[in-house]
């Protein structure tokens, strides 16, 4: 069955650097989706690559795959979830624009984030790597859902180190040594969640330059600047305790980093919860503040005793000041 009589007349979405989508309707069921097609300089078996990494992952912030096939060209085709929204480059634009800041605040972001986390967690635990996380590749959707996309590159096994190869991926999202030709890790994984949650904090890449060479230098030889301390015209400095969660998951040692995306998404999920660890001034008022506040929800009563034992010597002392102002001795 040609594509046209399985999905109808098809629509240009987009074309990315090894890829065609156009958007179709799956005619017995009613439903719009994305068809996936591979450039005509592309290797079909990378294709059928992502195919094979893609029809294993079933998760909700993954589209999942519903069909892979041939047409009558005997091109392969993919066909999977259409999913509306904005990607977190678009995002991003509008956010550096003074935009959306409303809506997309730093514990919004964060949130966005753990949800890419939680997807990557999974692909790992099904022995899948992404190999080119960026934020041109999540989606947040009309509704809130985020979606990691383009499994392109997905590699189901680790590969041995290759020294001087080429590497596959976006240079300014790429952990050190994958640059160096090195196969991907979860540790390379949690480097390119950081640079990524870097720009979606900082609202600028970690790592820029006026060409290939000066981003890959930055890569390999600078470490990213302290996104607290990159000033903003259209918002705060990112929180400290975030920083402290990107420079980790950013560090140039692999044994500096988390030791999983799971690790690194549990370190979000405790700033957005609160369970943050002291590491500033700032950051130790805020933990303080948040477990007295806690406490008083928790024993109220045991609270307000508390509270009053606290302050007794203060009223004590207030009265016997404010009965010698009044009845001075002598």
């Amino acid at each position: 069955m040609s594509l046209e009589k399985r999905y109808g007349d098809l629509e240009d979405l987009a074309q990315g650097g090894m890829a065609k989508i156009l958007k179709g309707k799956d005619l017995s069921l009613g439903r719009e989706v994305a068809i996936k097609r591979p450039l005509p300089s592309e290797d079909p078996e990378r294709f059928w690559q992502e195919a094979r990494a893609t029809g294993r992952l079933e998760h909700a912030n993954i589209p999942p795959l519903y069909e892979a096939g041939r047409d009558e060209q005997g091109q392969p085709y993919l066909a999977l979830k259409l999913v509306r929204g904005h990607s977190l480059t678009q995002l991003i634009e509008k956010l550096d624009q003074g935009e959306l800041h409303d809506l997309y605040r730093f514990p919004h972001r964060l949130a966005v984030f753990e949800k890419v986390c939680e997807a990557v967690a999974y692909a790992h635990q099904q022995g899948v790597f992404h190999r080119d996380i960026k934020p041109d590749n999540i989606m947040v959707g009309e509704y809130g859902e985020v979606f990691l996309l383009d499994w392109g590159l997905a590699r189901g096994e680790p590969a041995a180190p290759q020294p001087d190869a080429d590497f596959s991926g976006t240079p300014a999202y790429c952990a050190p040594e994958i640059v160096r030709g090195e196969g991907p890790s979860p540790a390379s994984e949690v480097y390119s969640l950081g640079a990524t949650l870097y720009e979606w904090m900082s609202l600028r890449p970690a790592h820029t330059g006026k060409n290939l060479v000066d981003v890959l230098n930055s890569v390999m030889k600078h470490g990213p600047a302290d996104p607290a301390r990159l000033a903003h015209k259209a918002q705060d400095k990112v929180p400290i305790e975030v920083a402290r969660v990107i420079l980790q998951a950013m560090a140039k040692d692999p044994q500096n980093r988390y030791a999983s995306v799971a690790e690194l998404r549990a370190a979000v999920r405790n700033i957005l919860d609160g369970e943050i660890k002291p590491v500033c001034p700032c950051t130790t008022v805020k933990f303080s503040f948040r477990e007295i506040t806690t406490a008083i929800d928790n024993y109220p009563i045991l609270s307000a005793l508390v509270l009053l034992w606290m302050i007794y010597p203060l009223l004590h002392w207030t009265y016997l000041g404010w009965n010698w102002y009044r009845v001075p001795p002598g």
